[in-house]
């Protein structure tokens, strides 16, 4: 039985997150119309996509209506402007098409995408470390024996690591720790009369904790 390893998996699944941009709604029509033209030139003779589907003789075809109909547009009628988007929708479906064949035949690979003159998604960039914490603050709660505490939030953070432990902090202080996916907790059962010290710090994909400063407060 074959097992996959983890490093392929991870590559694997790193890859198959690029995409073919198959959405051309956003494009001036003649920037649509070059672009256009740009994947016709890369997709003829390309061994990576032998058989597109739609054939390149329709995206010819698309193309020269288009860019008739774009030019009769230009200083005419309402109708030669009616048929301008008809031969535009007509052209971006066909493009819409055509780059899902290469989405399917490019074995998730972003240079044999870009060989196609199609654009592609950029990958997502590791965040890595988060920053410091800043806007941390402690509140005194209602409640006996609770401290509210609270913290801006940080870009990339999956959760926050809020930590406490007893006043002053020495080198050998314990920290307890309670997460939260939140921006604002409360932190329970502590020992009403007492000073306690608080800090937190950003969870994300990176294992490195960068804490706050340290707040003391006592506790009612």
């Amino acid at each position: 039985m074959f097992l996959e390893s983890p490093f392929f998996t991870q590559k694997q699944n790193k890859m198959s997150t690029t995409k073919v941009l198959i959405g051309f709604s956003n494009y001036k029509d003649t920037d649509l119309d070059q672009k256009a033209q740009h994947i016709l030139q890369s997709l003829t003779g390309n061994a990576n996509f032998p058989a597109p589907t739609p054939t390149l003789a329709d995206l010819q075809t698309a193309i020269t209506a288009y860019s008739n109909a774009l030019a009769k547009a230009v200083d005419g009628s309402k109708q030669d402007t009616v048929l301008k988007n008809q031969a535009r929708v007509t052209l971006e479906e066909l493009l819409h098409n055509l780059g899902m064949y290469v989405q399917m035949n490019s074995h998730n690979d972003p240079a044999i995408m870009l060989s196609s003159g199609f654009d592609v998604s950029k990958a997502p960039a590791p965040i890595g470390v988060l920053p410091k914490p800043d806007g941390f603050g402690v509140t005194v709660n209602e409640s006996k024996g609770c401290m509210d505490v609270y913290l801006n939030a940080i870009n990339g953070a999956k959760s926050y690591q809020y930590e406490f432990t007893d006043a002053p902090v020495t080198a050998t202080s314990v920290w307890h720790v309670q997460t939260d996916t939140g921006t604002y907790t409360t932190i329970a059962n502590l020992q009403s009369g007492k000073e306690y010290a608080f800090r937190v710090a950003g969870v994300g994909s990176d294992p490195s904790r960068v804490y706050s400063d340290v707040i003391t407060s006592f506790v009612l």
